[in-house]
């Protein structure tokens, strides 16, 4: 259901505001009819309208003071007014717009047209009524109070007060009045100079010294029947706001009030605004610090973030480093223990393989020149000579594990130079022989030229890790084929096996440290973490392809013109 508007009727006239009220209740307005100003601002009070309708001719606040009250209050001065009016003289119609009506129509004048002028202010009115404090009093009448000691002026002074819209009260003398007035709130005093015990000098001079501790100030209106620039001066230096005589004609005098009351009313109103305004102000303040402090607490966790980010990618560092450092140290003593084993053994071992050359050529010597020796003793010799040639045999297998021995250390060559990797592979696959038994067999597919520039025994690591991993990731019988070629134009070094292989969901954790899925006490998880960075030192990479139930084929890629 569509909202409709409310119209504020202000006429006198009850049979010409029930017509007006048909007319635009018809419409689909909706109405409401006071009979005066006073009561209109009563009206605005309790509601705001949408648009006023205004009789110029009133009783009490005319029409044109009741439009200029309106547009005075900030929280009512968009609402339009439309005055009407039964004097069509152009003098009247100037005046009423002057007063602040935004339009004025003869109460002659067709209905249509009074229709026309009601849709188009309304069309044109543009307020937003959601920030208005509609409970706050937005309008009321002046509180006069009058402190005359003469009950016949008192009471015909209250009655044209009355009729301009005032509440009025009475009291006699200046010490009722100040009592009245530390009782009650009033806008304005009237007070005659000359009374009776306290006279209006005396009471300006104490309500002048009450004043400071009042919220609201107070006017005040000196009466008196010697009109004498001595007793202006006296009553202006005393704190009155202004001077009026007794034989003055009221309406100058109703003048003077309302034109002292209007001043307090904007004092009043200038004061609110600065006081919203204030509020408004610090509630802005709040807001804006209550918002840095969001942003500041933001800017906090943020950097704390970042800092708990930054010393957890150093500490991931540092373990990464901590892990490389204690392998290459492990390495580092491991093929000074195997170059110190070769070294011990190759003296022995030279001297024995001596002995037993020189042994194996005596006895066949000997054989040769014996030819009467009994057959006894030839056979003996014949079966010394094939232990003595199976003793050979076993020392030259120990010969040539010293010398992979000695290859797999390269402490000798720990500098960049240049590598046979298929020699290095052999090494390994010796190394690694017991592991496989007769269980796994190898397929060899070597390309022609497999010399490498890298440092060696960092490779060596790296090709033990991987060929250690894919023999352990053959539980039964099985194959496992080593690779070298090219690909990508780098030199290739692939191992591939017939395990169980890697699910897909490890596959970007396997280059992690300590990330391993062999039972504990069985892997650290640091080979694979470890070959990664040494493939990385040498600008290389691995690529690795899997298949669970099918195997896995790593393969490592390292840069032919690599430079140390």
């Amino acid at each position: 259901m569509s909202h409709r508007k409310l119209v504020l009727i202000v006429e006198d006239s009850a049979t010409q505001a029930l017509k007006l009220q048909h007319v635009l209740e018809a419409e689909g307005f909706a109405t409401i009819c006071t009979y005066s100003g006073e009561e209109a601002l009563e009206e605005i009070n309790r509601r705001l309208p949408d648009l006023l309708v205004v009789d110029y001719h009133l009783p009490g606040i005319q029409g044109d003071e009741l439009c200029r009250q309106v547009h005075m209050n900030l929280s009512t001065r968009s609402i339009p007014i439309l005055m009407l009016t039964a004097d069509e003289t152009s003098a009247t119609e100037m005046h009423g717009l002057e007063s602040g009506a935004d339009d004025f129509v003869s109460k002659s004048e067709d209905v249509e047209i009074l229709l026309l002028r009601v849709h188009t202010l309304l069309r044109k009115a543009s307020r937003n009524r959601s920030t208005l404090d509609v409970a706050r009093s937005l309008f009321r009448r002046a509180r006069v109070l009058v402190i005359d000691d003469s009950t016949t002026y008192r009471e015909t002074l209250a009655g044209e007060l009355r009729e301009e819209g005032c509440e009025v009260s009475q009291v006699a003398d200046g010490a009722e009045g100040l009592k009245r007035l530390a009782e009650s709130d009033f806008d304005c005093v009237m007070v005659d100079m000359v009374m009776p015990g306290m006279d209006g000098i005396v009471f300006c001079k104490e309500l002048a010294r009450l004043r400071s501790e009042h919220q609201s100030p107070i006017v005040v209106l000196m009466l008196s029947a010697y009109e004498s620039k001595e007793n202006v001066t006296r009553a202006l230096e005393a704190g009155a706001d202004d001077f009026v005589g007794k034989s003055t004609e009221m309406n100058v005098l109703r003048a003077r009030l309302r034109a002292l009351l209007r001043r307090k009313f904007l004092q009043e109103q200038n004061e609110r605004i600065i006081e919203e305004f204030r509020v408004r102000e610090m509630e802005t303040l709040r807001a804006k610090a209550e918002k840095e402090a969001a942003e500041a607490r933001a800017t906090l966790a943020e950097g704390l973030e970042r800092a708990n980010r930054d010393l957890e990618e150093a500490n991931r560092k540092l373990r990464e480093t901590q892990v490389h450092l204690i392998q290459s140290e492990k390495m580092a003593s491991l093929g000074q223990l195997v170059a110190g084993i070769a070294h011990e053994i190759n003296n022995p071992l030279s001297f024995a393989l001596s002995n037993v050359f020189s042994i194996e050529g005596w006895l066949a010597e000997a054989l040769e020149e014996g030819a009467g020796m009994p057959t006894p003793i030839r056979h003996r010799i014949d079966k010394v000579l094939a232990r003595i040639g199976d003793t050979g045999q076993g020392l030259e297998r120990v010969r040539e594990l010293v010398v992979k021995l000695r290859t797999f250390s390269r402490l000798d060559e720990g500098d960049f130079t240049i590598v046979d990797i298929r020699e290095t592979m052999e090494s390994v696959l010796l190394f690694l022989r017991h592991k496989m038994a007769d269980r796994i067999a190898v397929v060899r597919e070597y390309a022609e030229d497999n010399r490498l520039a890298c440092y060696a025994g960092q490779l060596n690591q790296v090709i033990m890790n991987v060929v250690a991993n894919a023999v352990d990731a053959i539980k039964g019988e099985g194959r496992l084929t080593v690779r070298t070629g090219t690909r990508d134009g780098m030199f290739m070094i692939a191992v591939g096996d017939s395990g169980c292989g890697i699910p897909a969901e490890n596959l970007e954790r396997i280059f992690d440290p300590f990330f391993t899925t062999k039972p504990v006490g069985q892997g650290t998880g640091l080979g694979l973490s470890i070959s990664y960075k040494i493939v990385q030192a040498h600008k290389g990479r691995i690529d690795i392809d899997s298949t669970v139930g099918a195997g896995t084929e790593v393969r490592v890629l390292i840069p032919r013109d690599l430079e140390g």
